[in-house]
């Protein structure tokens, strides 16, 4: 559908542009010496330009070509007003198509609707020819940006997506510009810094709150009473913060992975717990051997039970999930 009314569009920009140059009314007779017949096929030019022109703005709006081309389709639309006023009064007296449009001036009113229309047809298909390179060329910039948007990346790192956001413009309007090769140029810095963004995008909304988890549990006494627990929750969490930043959109895994961190905070806040109810009968300063012991024995009972590593979970509920599996 595209291609056929980006054809149709340029098919009628050379109609037109013959109507002015090989076909001008003005050069068909004067009007006092026009018969009927002759007034009657002015006027039907004048008219199948303001069609032709007529469907070019009906084309720009279905494409939205204001999106990519503001300028050329700002233009179209203000010469449509006049254009509309100008065959308004000539559609109600046809018979002025061939009387000069001014004393300025050595056009016919029918010469003028069609060069305003031709000019019209002229604008849209640039813009459509714009829009055409700008898709072909920056989509891929395009759909870095669908990406970053599902990552909520304009709120976190605002500065930086506005940055690029405006680059991203710049290039726009140098294509309208006609400026391709000076773009395509410019192409691959850009998607790399995109990259990068992408990067520290999907780092926060995937890990955001295990980084702050594993940052809250370093600066209090949970990291100093179970330094082993802490590392492992360390190291899994910056495991799945590596795997994010080289695999940036394997999805399934990347929540895979979080998974496995956020149970591992899960799992020292229960060993804290369970640390805290043990506190009296335990020296403190001994007590994260004795409950990986029994977090190690537990463990091996819901494996055997077929129920995997429930360790995020405090042991009596451990404990529960064995006893309902027997």
């Amino acid at each position: 559908m595209y291609k056929h009314s980006s054809i149709a569009l340029l098919l009628a920009v050379s109609l037109l542009g013959g109507c002015k140059t090989l076909d001008s009314v003005s050069n068909i007779v004067s009007s006092n010496k026009a018969s009927p017949e002759q007034i009657q096929a002015a006027y039907n030019k004048a008219q199948a330009a303001y069609q032709e022109a007529q469907q070019a703005l009906g084309l720009s709006a279905e494409e939205a070509l204001s999106e990519y081309d503001s300028e050329r389709t700002a233009k179209a639309d203000k010469l449509w007003q006049s254009l509309q006023e100008d065959f308004a009064e000539l559609r109600a007296n046809p018979a002025e198509s061939l009387e000069s449009a001014s004393l300025f001036s050595s056009d016919t009113k029918a010469d003028e609707v069609m060069a305003a229309s031709q000019e019209i047809v002229s604008l849209i298909a640039a813009a459509q020819s714009a829009k055409q390179a700008i898709v072909s060329v920056l989509e891929p910039i395009r759909s870095h940006f669908a990406v970053l948007d599902k990552l909520s990346t304009q709120q976190h790192f605002e500065r930086r997506y506005a940055r690029l956001e405006e680059r991203h413009q710049d290039l726009k309007e140098m294509l309208v510009a006609g400026k391709r090769e000076q773009v395509e140029g410019y192409l691959p810095e850009l998607q790399s810094q995109l990259h990068a963004l992408e990067q520290d995008a999907a780092e926060h909304y995937f890990l955001g709150n295990v980084l702050e988890d594993v940052t809250r549990l370093a600066n209090s006494d949970k990291a100093e009473v179970l330094p082993t627990v802490y590392q492992d929750v360390k190291a899994t969490a910056e495991s799945a913060q590596s795997f994010i930043r080289q695999n940036v959109r394997a999805y399934d895994d990347i929540e895979h992975r979080v998974n496995l961190a956020e149970l591992q905070v899960k799992r020292m806040e229960q060993l804290f717990a369970e640390h805290m109810r043990r506190k009296a009968a335990i020296d403190d300063k001994r007590s994260e051997a004795p409950l990986l012991a029994l977090e190690a024995q537990l463990l091996e009972m819901t494996n055997k039970a077929g129920l995997g590593d429930l360790r995020h979970l405090s042991f009596s509920e451990q404990l529960e999930a064995i006893n309902n599996k027997l």
